[in-house]
């Protein structure tokens, strides 16, 4: 029969196991707060149960649990950007520029989906798992397709690099939650909802990291250019956003100023030596996109 130390020994090597192992932690944490329950030790228990969920909350996200998090944040970017624009041929010509894009990126094994919302503020979105959208204003200040492949790889630029994930590991962090996919969607609806309010209101109200904003840049700029677009596309755009929106407070609360936004643009352009080719396909978006605006 184990006595009372030995018992403490087991508890405490269950517990650098499951601590330092992460994989498989959920059964050495069953196994680890059970063994300290046995001998009696309920605090320890609770602890480790308590420690169990903020492990939990440390570890990467997981594709699937992306997936379920990234159609909850659609729906909710759908609703209140006056939904799904319903011209089937814009749609799919936006798709075909954006999935161009998206087969050059770092992230090209996962399926990308663009849509276009019926509204007419200047914006575009992305949400975990490759959901992208562009506002029907966004499209109207756009003059050719070089120009609509560096926005578009702008929001491929948040997917890969995972921007409204690390938003919403940080909460689940702050929340203690272990996991944020479909089943504790299901198991914890209103947790679940607050989460994905949280990560919707990053996107559309208050901004990611003005530095998220200009890493996406200088990725959409690369990827665009990968295609054979040329790189200066997307700085002829953005100057005419600076032209349009001026000092939009409103605006710049969810994007760096232009000025910033230019040079790192222009950076990217000269440091990886981004050929200008030429290649900005206005005729081929002006067909696409003439009369469906």
């Amino acid at each position: 029969m184990q006595n009372r130390s030995s018992h403490g020994l087991l508890v405490a090597g269950l517990v650098l196991y499951a601590t330092a192992g992460l994989t498989g932690c959920a059964e050495m944490q069953k196994a680890a707060e059970g063994a300290a329950r046995s001998s009696g030790n309920e605090r320890l228990a609770k602890t480790i149960h308590g420690g169990g969920t903020l492990i939990g909350g440390l570890l990467p996200i997981g594709y699937e649990e992306e997936q379920t998090i990234g159609q909850a944040i659609a729906l909710q970017v759908v609703a209140r950007y006056g939904g799904i624009y319903d011209q089937p041929d814009l749609t799919r010509y936006v798709n075909l520029v954006g999935r161009s894009v998206a087969l050059t990126c770092d992230r090209a094994d996962i399926d990308y989906r663009f849509a276009v919302l019926n509204h007419d503020s200047i914006n575009a979105f992305a949400a975990p798992a490759g959901y992208i959208f562009v506002t029907r204003g966004l499209l109207k200040t756009i003059k050719n397709e070089a120009e609509l492949a560096a926005v578009l790889g702008h929001e491929i630029g948040h997917v890969t690099q995972k921007h409204i994930l690390d938003v919403i590991q940080r909460s689940k962090q702050i929340a203690g939650v272990a996991e944020a996919g479909l089943a504790y969607a299901n198991k914890n609806p209103d947790a679940f909802k607050n989460v994905i309010d949280g990560a919707v209101k990053k996107l559309l109200d208050e901004g990611l990291d003005q530095g998220k904003e200009l890493e996406s840049d200088r990725l959409g700029v690369t990827f665009a250019s990968r295609v054979g677009y040329d790189p200066t596309a997307y700085e002829t755009f953005l100057d005419r956003l600076r032209t349009l929106k001026g000092d939009d407070r409103a605006f710049f609360k969810t994007h760096p100023d232009f000025s910033n936004r230019l040079s790192a643009v222009r950076s990217t352009i000269s440091e990886q030596k981004l050929k200008t080719t030429g290649i900005l396909l206005a005729d081929r978006f002006n067909r696409s996109s003439d009369g469906k605006l």
